[in-house]
């Protein structure tokens, strides 16, 4: 390992750094030190997957718009699904119940609850991928929004989606992007990094690589994402010009609001986008 830079909790202004460190073998960046799952689900709070009230429909549609655009970008249009780190069930929901056979698998005990009320109890897995232990060769499309950065073992989980796959299906995989230009401009302080949550951090070359090795086919790719990309570059701003702590802080950060979609649309165009989601075929 090779230490990068110090990153804090931006949940908490106090307790230690973290380390963003990179691996001298694979290239692969993480989060040090290494804790268990038990000790990490200490860090997240109880409304970090936007469970503690509930939205409108229009509300949850609109935050899922990237997603269904993507599936149509990629001619996926129905099947048997799973979303691996569903939350509360939003994008599932979202989903048309005449072509979908909805799933989902969930760690947090209050979003699967709110999830299993919307698709039913038997649709909900509380848990992990793995201790899901869902059948072979059982669904068309396995989806992981913003989940795989957040899991110990991303290797031995893109196995198992594998072995859920259809041959023939799709994984999506949706990550921040460890190369975008919001990375290498804040470094530390980067709003999706999110230390310690976050335990892996991912390029398109590094994701292609293990999704390749763990039986799958990138075919479709993209760093643009309207839910997220802007929304990175005003939380990084805030934390990088002292907004919170400081008025001339504040001021400038006020100043850059009108600015912050356009720069962000042409620093993606020529940079990288802070949104990494590749979909890939199962070989």
């Amino acid at each position: 390992m090779r230490e990068l830079y110090n990153a804090r909790d931006r949940l908490c202004n106090s307790g230690p750094p973290f380390v963003i460190a990179e691996c001298t073998g694979c290239g692969v960046l993480r989060t040090l030190p290494e804790m268990p799952d038990e000790e990490l689900s200490s860090f997240y709070p109880d409304d970090y997957w936007g469970q503690a009230s509930q939205p409108s429909e229009e509300w949850i549609r609109s935050s899922q718009a990237d997603k269904l655009d993507f599936l149509r970008t990629c001619s996926i249009d129905g099947g048997r699904i799973l979303d691996v780190g569903c939350g509360s069930g939003w994008f599932l929901r979202t989903l048309d119940k005449t072509a979908w056979d909805r799933f989902g698998v969930e760690t947090g005990p209050e979003a699967c609850r709110v999830a299993a009320e919307a698709l039913g109890d038997d649709h909900v897995w509380k848990g992990d991928l793995i201790q899901a232990a869902l059948p072979d060769s059982y669904f068309d499309v396995v989806t992981l929004w913003s989940a795989l950065e957040h899991m110990n073992q991303p290797r031995s989980n893109l196995q198992e989606a594998r072995r859920i796959i259809k041959p023939g299906g799709t994984l999506i995989v949706q990550v921040p992007n460890a190369v975008s230009y919001q990375a290498k401009l804040f470094k530390r302080n980067w709003f999706a990094l999110d230390v310690p949550r976050h335990r892996y951090h991912f390029s398109p070359e590094k994701l292609a690589q293990i999704l390749k090795e763990a039986g799958f086919e990138p075919y479709h790719r993209t760093t643009f994402s309207r839910a997220h990309n802007a929304h990175a570059l005003r939380q990084s701003l805030k934390l990088s010009l002292g907004a919170v702590s400081s008025w001339p802080g504040y001021i400038a950060f006020c100043l850059a609001i009108p600015l912050i979609r356009p720069t962000d649309w042409l620093m993606t165009l020529i940079g990288g986008g802070a949104t990494l989601t590749v979909a890939a075929r199962a070989v």
